[in-house]
C-alpha cells in the first residue's frame, strides 16, 4: 500500500493570485521563519480541507485569500482538494473541490476549480482516496457518523502541534477537547488494525445497546417501584378515609384499578356543615339557675325557720301538759265546793277560796295554752310541709337546668369535635383529589419490550469478537511501545528518562515511562521536564508512523511537526529566525542537532512517510537542513505564507 504525502499547499487571492508552497513526498521539508509570518498556518490550512468543522486560519490570511487547496499524492495519482475561506465573522464554508487524476494543474481563481461539491461529500470522497471505512457513513440523529473511522479521525496521528509537542497532558493532536477525544479513542483500534470497520460499529452499536438496555431495565425498576408505591398510597388514603369515617370498610388487598375507583368514590364525598348552640341560651340557663338557687336558698331558710319552731312548740306542749297533769290533781279536791271554814278548826276564813281561785285560774291558763299548741302546731308542719314541697319542685328545676346547662355543653363540645372531624375529612377529600389528578390522569407510558432489546444485544455479542480484538489490540501496544522505545533512546534526554523504556495503551490512550535500571513506572508528569516531554512526543508520533506504515493502515504517511524547538529556543521578546552557525554550543543546541537528526534519520528508514518540520531555529551549517528547507521567512526577507501586498477582500 502506498501511503498518501502532500506535494503542494496553495492560497488564492482576490484577483487571481496564487500563493504555492512546494513540499516533496517521502522526505523532510523545512518551512523556517520569523514569528506571525503564517508557518503555523500550515496546519489549519491542512486541516481545513481535511473537513473541520471551523475554519480558524489566522484573520490576516482570511481578510487576502479567497480559497486554500492542498494537492496529495501516493507517486501515482494526484488528488486536489479545496475549500472556499470564508469572509471574517463567518465561521466555516462547506463548498468544497474534488479532483483527482495524473499531473492535475492547480487553479489560479475559483471559478478554475474542477468538482466543486458539498463538506460531506468531499470527506467521503478523501475516505475513499485514502482507504479510510468499508462501509457507508450512517449518520444518527446528531448528524454525526458515530461508530465509523472518518477522514476526521486521522488528524492526532498527523499533527503535533504546539498544543501537545511538549504537553504533559495531551498525548494526541484533539484529545484535549472531550468530544473529540471519545471518537478518537473509539477508532484508534481500527486504525492499529486490530478490527475492521464492521466490527467497530457492531462494537460501538453495542456498546450503545447495552447502554440502552440498563436504562430501560432501570426505568422498568422505577415504574414497578412506582405501581407499588402508587398501591400502598392508595391503601395508606383509603385507611386514613376508614378511621374517619367516610368509608365503612377498611381497604383490602385488591388490585390497584379497584383501589383508585373506591378514592374516586370517596373524593366525591359531600361534607354537613354543623350547627352550633346559641351563647344567648347558655346565658339565659345560667341567670335561672341563679334565680333558683337564690328561691331554694330562701325556702331552705323558711323551713329551717318553720321547723325550729315546731320543735320550739313541741317543747311547750310538752311542758304545758306536764303542768295541766300537775294541775290535773286540784280537780280531785274540788276546788268549786271548797268550804270558807278552816277543816282544822272550823273556824271562818277565805284563804282557801283564795288558794282554790289562783288554782283554778292556773288550770284554765294551762289549758287555754294547751289548745294555742293545739291549734299551731299543725299549722306549722302544714307550712312545713308546703316548704319541703317547693325546696323539691324548685331542686327539681335546678337539674333540670343544670342537664340543660351540660347539653348545652356537650353539644357545643360534640359541634367543636364534629367540626374538627369536618377539617380532617375536609382535608383528606383534597389529598386524594390531588392525589388522583397526580397519579390516575397522568397518561401512562407502556413500557419497551426489553426482550427484543436483548435478543439484538445477544445477537451483537455474538459477532463481536472482543478477545481476537483485545489480542491484536495489545500486540499493536507492544510494537508501538518497541518502536518507541527504539526511537526514545536515541533523543536527547534527562533523568529520570535516559535508556528508558516506552509503554503505550491505546485504551486510555496513554504513555508511561518505564525507568531504566530501578523498573519503576513513572507516568507523564512524573518524568518533569520538557525536554522529555518532547523526548516522549516525538518519539511516539513516529513510533505510530512506523506502525501504520506496517499495518498498512490508512493513515496517511504526513507528520507535521510544529516548532519541536519551543523547549530549547523559548521566545523571550525575539521573534525573527533563529539562525544557528555553529559557533560555540551549548547544552540546548547540540539536544536540538539530536533531534534533527533523529528526524532526518527516521523519515529515511521508512517508506512513505513526509515530514513537514515548521521551525523558528535555521541551522545554516547543516547541508541536510538546507536543502529540506522549502521557504525561509525571515524578518530581512519581508517574506510571509501569505504576501503583504495582497489586496484586501470587500466581503466583510
Amino acid at each position: 500500500m502506498k501511503r498518501w504525502n502532500i506535494s503542494k499547499i496553495f492560497f488564492l487571492g482576490v484577483s487571481g493570485q496564487r500563493r504555492d508552497v512546494q513540499l516533496e513526498p517521502g522526505v523532510v521539508n523545512i518551512i523556517t521563519g520569523a514569528s506571525g509570518t503564517g508557518k503555523s498556518t500550515l496546519i489549519k490550512a491542512i486541516d481545513y480541507c481535511l473537513g473541520s468543522s471551523k475554519c480558524e486560519l489566522p484573520v490576516h490570511v482570511r481578510r487576502r485569500s479567497v480559497a486554500v487547496g492542498v494537492k496529495w499524492t501516493d507517486g501515482d495519482v494526484e488528488i486536489v482538494v479545496g475549500r472556499i475561506i470564508p469572509p471574517v465573522g463567518q465561521t466555516t464554508s462547506t463548498h468544497m473541490f474534488t479532483a483527482s487524476g495524473c499531473d492535475l494543474p492547480l487553479p489560479a481563481r475559483i471559478e478554475e476549480f474542477e468538482g466543486a461539491t458539498t463538506l460531506g461529500a468531499a470527506k467521503a470522497f478523501l475516505e475513499r482516496a485514502f482507504g479510510i471505512g468499508d462501509l457507508p457513513a450512517e449518520p444518527d440523529a446528531s448528524g454525526n457518523t458515530r461508530g465509523r473511522a472518518t477522514i476526521r479521525h486521522v488528524t492526532p496521528y498527523m499533527f503535533v502541534t504546539k498544543e501537545v509537542i511538549y504537553s504533559e497532558s495531551v498525548l494526541l493532536h484533539g484529545l484535549e477537547t472531550a468530544n473529540k477525544a471519545r471518537d478518537i479513542v473509539e477508532t484508534m483500534p481500527y486504525f492499529l488494525r486490530a478490527t475492521d470497520e464492521a466490527s467497530a460499529i457492531d462494537e460501538r452499536r453495542l456498546g450503545q445497546l447495552q447502554r440502552a438496555l440498563e436504562k430501560e431495565e432501570a426505568r422498568e425498576r422505577a415504574r414497578a417501584a412506582a405501581d407499588s408505591a402508587l398501591k400502598q398510597r392508595a391503601t395508606s388514603l383509603l385507611a386514613e378515609a376508614h378511621r374517619i369515617g367516610l368509608v365503612s370498610d377498611p381497604p383490602a388487598d385488591r388490585p390497584e384499578s379497584e383501589l383508585l375507583a373506591q378514592l374516586r368514590s370517596v373524593s366525591g364525598t359531600e361534607l354537613e356543615a354543623n350547627a352550633y348552640p346559641s351563647e344567648g341560651e347558655l346565658g339565659e340557663l345560667h341567670a335561672r339557675r341563679r334565680e333558683i338557687l337564690s328561691a331554694l336558698a330562701a325556702a331552705r331558710r323558711r323551713s329551717q325557720a318553720t321547723r325550729t319552731a315546731i320543735r320550739e312548740a313541741s317543747g311547750f306542749e310538752s311542758a304545758v301538759i306536764r303542768q295541766r297533769e300537775k294541775l290535773m290533781l286540784a280537780e280531785h279536791l274540788q276546788l268549786a265546793k271548797v268550804a270558807e271554814t278552816c277543816p282544822v278548826c272550823d273556824a271562818p276564813s277565805e284563804r282557801g277560796r283564795e288558794t282554790a281561785r289562783a288554782l283554778q285560774a292556773t288550770l284554765s291558763k294551762v289549758r287555754a295554752e294547751s289548745a294555742a299548741v293545739e291549734r299551731v302546731k299543725p299549722k306549722l308542719v302544714e307550712h312545713d310541709r308546703a316548704l319541703e314541697q317547693e325546696i323539691a319542685t324548685l331542686g327539681a328545676e335546678l337539674r333540670r337546668v343544670d342537664d340543660n346547662i351540660r347539653t348545652w355543653l356537650r353539644q357545643s363540645e360534640e359541634t367543636n369535635r364534629l367540626a374538627d372531624l369536618g377539617q380532617l375529612r375536609a382535608h383528606l377529600l383534597g389529598r386524594i383529589s390531588f392525589f388522583l389528578e397526580a397519579s390516575i390522569d397522568e397518561v401512562r407510558q407502556p413500557g419497551r419490550d426489553l426482550n427484543v432489546l436483548r435478543d439484538e444485544v445477544t445477537e451483537l455479542e455474538a459477532r463481536v469478537n472482543r478477545g481476537a480484538k483485545e489480542i491484536k489490540l495489545r500486540r499493536a501496544e507492544r510494537k508501538i511501545s518497541q518502536f518507541a522505545s527504539e526511537a526514545f533512546w536515541e533523543l536527547p534526554t534527562v533523568a529520570p528518562c535516559v535508556g528508558s523504556d516506552l509503554e503505550f495503551s491505546a485504551r486510555q490512550p496513554e504513555v508511561t515511562v518505564i525507568e531504566a535500571g530501578s523498573g519503576a513506572v513513572l507516568r507523564m508528569p512524573d518524568v518533569g521536564s520538557d525536554q522529555n516531554y518532547l523526548a516522549v512526543h516525538i518519539a511516539l508520533s513516529f513510533a505510530l508512523q512506523r506502525y501504520f506504515e506496517v499495518a498498512e493502515s490508512p493513515v496517511p504517511g504526513l507528520l507535521v511537526l510544529d516548532q519541536i524547538s519551543r523547549p530549547y529556543f523559548p521566545t523571550s521578546g525575539e521573534d525573527d529566525e533563529k539562525e544557528i552557525e555553529g559557533r560555540e554550543e551549548d547544552e540546548d543546541v547540540q539536544a536540538m542537532r539530536k533531534h534533527i537528526d533523529f528526524i532526518f534519520a527516521e523519515t529515511a528508514r521508512r517508506t512513505g512517510l513526509q515530514v513537514l518540520l515548521i521551525e523558528h531555529a535555521y541551522f545554516a551549517d547543516d547541508s541536510r537542513y538546507r536543502a529540506a528547507t522549502r521557504e525561509r521567512w525571515t524578518r530581512a526577507s519581508g517574506r510571509a505564507l501569505i504576501p503583504l501586498n495582497w489586496p484586501m477582500r470587500n466581503d466583510e
